[in-house]
């Protein structure tokens, strides 16, 4: 019996363009099952912790030193109120967890995965479509004031380069690439040009485009 090959899409987006939204959007129109957290509680799950102890590794890159304070503070008199790590968690074993994770879903079942390097994780994979969402800067700080409330813009700013800035350093060190490269990915949408709705639209056209050349 022939085994049965998925529909992956990965997202890969900038901080500020829409593109969880769009993932979204696109999931709910494909009929696709939609993974972001739902990525980091497998995760937790499987380390035995609560989601929130790795927030902090989730697609960033800790420090060599961060990572060692982390494995002794948080048992320690001087913070009292948090739960003990039943052991260091490491980028790299995070990474690799979340790697299997994906890779156990894309071998079940038609799926949307928004960022953790989705597109290097399933790159070998030929039902797998890549999609990088992205906007001018100023665009970005414009939609994250507006959706988070913010008025400071210089805040929004830093908020928005600070991000940048860890999502790149998180996939050269774990992937060895630029996330930014528009050679990892089949389709690179401008958010501030091509608006949400349109946006699902290119992803849909493509994904029928994909199936009738498998």
């Amino acid at each position: 019996m022939e085994e049965k090959s998925f529909n992956i899409i990965t997202i890969s987006r900038q901080m500020g363009s829409g593109g969880t939204y769009i993932g979204y959007l696109a999931a709910k129109e494909l009929g696709f099952r939609y993974l972001d957290r739902e990525i980091l509680r497998q995760a937790a799950n499987e380390l035995g912790i609560e989601p929130c102890m790795l927030e902090r590794y989730d697609g960033r890159s800790a420090s060599l030193m961060e990572n060692i304070l982390q494995s002794f503070c948080f048992s320690t008199p001087e913070m009292p109120n948090l739960p003990p790590l039943r052991r260091p968690v490491y980028n790299k074993d995070l990474f690799a967890l979340e790697s299997k994770i994906m890779k156990e879903v894309a071998d079940r079942c038609n799926a949307i995965i928004i960022g953790r390097g989705g597109f290097y994780i399933l790159k070998e994979r030929p039902d797998t479509i890549h999609i990088f969402v992205h906007a001018p800067l100023d665009y970005r700080i414009e939609m994250i004031m507006k959706e988070q409330k913010i008025t400071d813009k210089r805040e929004v700013k830093k908020m928005i380069e600070d991000s940048d800035h860890e999502r790149t350093k998180f996939i050269r060190d774990m992937a060895g690439t630029d996330w930014c490269d528009a050679r990892n990915y089949h389709l690179c949408i401008d958010s501030s040009v091509v608006g949400s709705p349109d946006c699902v639209k290119m992803i849909t056209k493509l994904v029928s485009i994909k199936r009738t050349t498998q």
